[in-house]
């Protein structure tokens, strides 16, 4: 797993429309649940939920799109899975979708999949959007445990100890067809979240939770 450090003129759309639904999932996903808990941890490998984690009370709103439904395209160079398609339609998340999400963006490391604040895939498809990418987000860092996130706090300065990336609440993203300052000025312009720039690592960190860039 790539371990990214963490806390401290808009284009036209891309001529590609997103592609039909596709992904690769694990089967062993969170429940679905009407009523979106975000932040809960659950074991691959056996099922079964780990303790909650409690989000902190961040200023993001879901992020504006227009039409009907809203799509997204990852590829978690980590594991090499991908999602193309609509995880949001008829003024609703598709429960189905967002399991298939969170399973992509687990921490394979220690083989747990949290539950994603849906907000994320909002702010990442206004992103994606906004800048006119053709390609899919390639995804440096997802969710991380708290065992990986301390691995990762030990070996920089940069990552929290309350990382949002515990919470399911961060991604660490770039485009392959776009420049990392596009990516981080416009999600800055958004005033969706966290936005913190990268340009020796090669990522974006967004989050959705307080106001604020580095």
């Amino acid at each position: 797993m790539h371990l990214g450090d963490d806390e401290r003129a808009a284009p036209a759309i891309g001529r590609r429309g997103f592609l039909g639904f596709a992904a690769a999932a694990v089967t062993s996903a969170l429940p679905a649940a009407s009523g979106l808990m975000t932040g809960v941890a659950t074991s691959v490998a056996t099922g079964v939920a780990t303790a909650p984690v409690l989000l902190g009370s961040g200023s993001a709103e879901a992020a504006p799109l227009a039409g009907s439904v809203r799509r997204i395209s990852l590829h978690n160079i980590n594991t090499q899975e991908r999602f193309d398609g609509v995880y949001w339609a008829d003024g609703h998340y598709k429960p189905d979708v967002l399991r298939k999400l969170d399973v992509l963006l687990r921490d394979h490391r220690a083989k747990q999949v949290c539950r994603y604040d849906p907000r994320l895939f909002d702010l990442l498809a206004r992103v994606h959007q906004s800048v006119g990418s053709d390609d899919p987000f390639e995804v440096i860092c997802g969710y991380r445990s708290r065992r990986t996130n301390a691995m990762a706090r030990r070996r920089s300065r940069g990552v929290a100890k309350e990382s949002y990336h515990t919470r399911g609440m961060a991604i660490d993203i770039r485009l392959p067809d776009t420049q990392l300052r596009a990516i981080s000025e416009m999600a800055k312009a958004m005033q969706s979240g966290g936005v913190g720039y990268y340009p020796r690592s090669g990522f974006v960190h967004l989050d959705v939770g307080p106001v604020r860039s580095w």
